[in-house]
């Protein structure tokens, strides 16, 4: 940027504050596209003796910093974890220690142990834990300094697996690598890492107990180092045809500390092309949040599309783990807000409460709206029909069989001389619901489920769905005043009866009373 003559924002007080800071190691956690990575090659820059580059510090502020003295001094290793796939992520982070002890020293150089060390590590990915403490040993060995390690997108590997087998072979490598690399490591001088999410000690950091983090919440350090400031928008106003008015309805309102920063990559987005466009886009974060939804939170989403400030529960650091339970609105809240999709408009005290949120900007309304648009009201039909294929008649076939091969319990069909007029219709429509919901695509079981021991009785109906279960329970009144009560008995018996107690009970129960007179019924719900 600096040799390219391009406009650069001086940001470069950042390292000073990186520099002075006591902690050894630092952890800033801060949305997307805010500079991140960009800040971190600046640290490397200034810092690295592999090359002289403090030409691009002159006339910044750093360069009449009493850190002056620091540029261009010591090795400085950087390690990019958003690059990591989580197959091959050993074997990545031994290729990267291996370049970075290769611009060092010939490893045939290296005295006897440390040749050992490293041909260990080289044939046994399961030694990868012992990369960074073992790359800034051989750094202190040939060069008499200790080392600076910059790890960008700690957490990407982890936010991408969070839901899946593998997260938590990531997250105790993770832990063993940091641990190994940073706590008491005699070779390093210091650490920063970068990331979106604050998560919890007892999820990532359960071995350093030397880190100082500085997260959307409360940072009073780097508060100004990523994204853009007023002050500095002001100024680019004055350079070009911005106009702050206008940028700051659709870029403005991210906030650290309480303090709003601009999206520094949609900022300079609109400059480039003059347009006011959505151009922070989506992420993968997004569809992590389509599987966290549940009636409330879509609830919550539709208020603050609304343009409300929305009173949720925040946790200022969060278990990935925590996720997957729809119980725990804490945490998701605090995912969006880390994530940069909604803003915190008031401070949170404590280690756990409340605080106000909004959709600060126009620019995430559009992403708002199409996520709603393109997740929760799809285009495509959930429901299949006998019709489908009518053009082929083995698929039609298929799906003939498919409706009426096993949706009917031995239950459904079995006929009582005792039985009255009521009971009758109750089978009817019992078994005419059971048609219809045996039309539906994402049920997770192979089909809705009649009359199926469960508790202490047999429900009528049973949907399995991804985010929650669903049990029917049918009762047929004569008289039309009475569905309301019947209703509500229906829904009594399931509880009472313990339906549904064999299931999962990590995802929601929604329990469905219906009542119904000829062509009227009710419906009441409970969970």
């Amino acid at each position: 940027m600096i040799t390219g003559g391009m406009l650069y924002i001086d940001k470069t007080k950042l390292i000073e504050n990186f520099l002075n800071n006591p902690s050894d190691v630092q952890l800033v956690a801060r949305q997307r596209r805010l500079g991140k990575s960009l800040n971190m090659d600046m640290i490397r820059c200034f810092l690295t003796d592999k090359e002289d580059l403090r030409h691009l510090f002159k006339g910044l502020y750093v360069e009449s910093s009493d850190i002056w003295v620091k540029a261009h001094s010591t090795p400085v290793f950087y390690f990019d974890f958003k690059e990591l796939q989580p197959t091959v992520y050993r074997e990545q982070i031994i290729d990267k220690m291996v370049d970075h002890v290769c611009s060092l020293i010939d490893p045939e150089n290296l005295d006897f142990a440390l040749k050992r060390k490293f041909a260990q590590i080289i044939d046994n990915p399961a030694r990868a834990t012992d990369c960074l403490r073992f790359l800034t040993e051989v750094a202190y060995k040939v060069t008499g300094k200790r080392s600076y390690l910059l790890i960008d997108e700690h957490d990407k590997l982890l936010m991408d697996n969070y839901n899946s087998n593998m997260y938590d072979e990531i997250r105790n490598f993770e832990t063993a690598l940091l641990s190994a690399g940073l706590k008491g490591n005699p070779h390093l001088e210091k650490a920063m890492l970068t990331g979106v999410m604050r998560i919890s000690h007892e999820s990532m950091f359960s071995g350093l107990n030397n880190i100082k983090i500085f997260d959307v919440f409360k940072d009073n350090l780097y508060t100004d180092d990523y994204g853009l400031t007023e002050e500095e928008v002001d100024v680019l106003s004055q350079k070009t045809e911005l106009n702050v008015f206008e940028a700051r309805a659709w870029y403005n309102g991210i906030r650290i500390n309480g303090r709003p920063i601009y999206n520094i990559y949609s900022m300079m987005s609109h400059l480039s092309s003059l347009e006011y466009e959505c151009y922070w886009g989506r992420s993968g974060t997004m569809d992590m949040v389509a599987g966290l939804l549940d009636d409330s939170r879509r609830a919550t989403l539709a208020r603050l599309l609304n343009g409300e400030h929305v009173n949720v529960p925040i946790a200022n650091r969060i278990s990935l783990r925590d996720l997957s339970q729809h119980s725990n609105d804490q945490s998701f809240y605090s995912l969006l807000v880390q994530a940069g999709y909604l803003a915190l408009c008031t401070a949170i005290s404590g280690t756990d409460s409340f605080a106000s949120v909004s959709i600060p900007n126009i620019e995430l309304q559009i992403v708002w709206k199409q996520f709603i648009l393109e997740k929760l009201y799809q285009n495509t039909s959930n429901i299949r029909t006998l019709f489908d294929n009518v053009n082929n008649l083995d698929m039609f076939s298929r799906d003939l069989e498919y409706f009426l091969c096993d949706r009917i319990s031995y239950h459904d069909l079995a006929v009582l001389s005792s039985e009255g007029t009521a009971q009758v219709h109750e089978r009817l429509y019992h078994i005419f619901l059971l048609g219809l919901l045996s039309a539906y695509y994402d049920v997770h079981c192979q089909y809705p489920l009649s009359n199926r021991e469960s508790g202490d009785g047999r429900y009528d109906v049973l949907v399995e769905k991804s985010d929650a279960n669903f049990i029917f329970e049918f009762k047929a009144v004569s008289d039309v005043n009475s569905l309301e009560n019947k209703a509500q008995e229906a829904l009594s018996q399931i509880k009472t009866k313990r339906y549904g107690a064999d299931l999962n009970n990590e995802k929601r129960l929604v329990k469905i009373g219906v009542a119904l007179c000829g062509k009227k019924c009710r419906v009441v719900c409970g969970i």
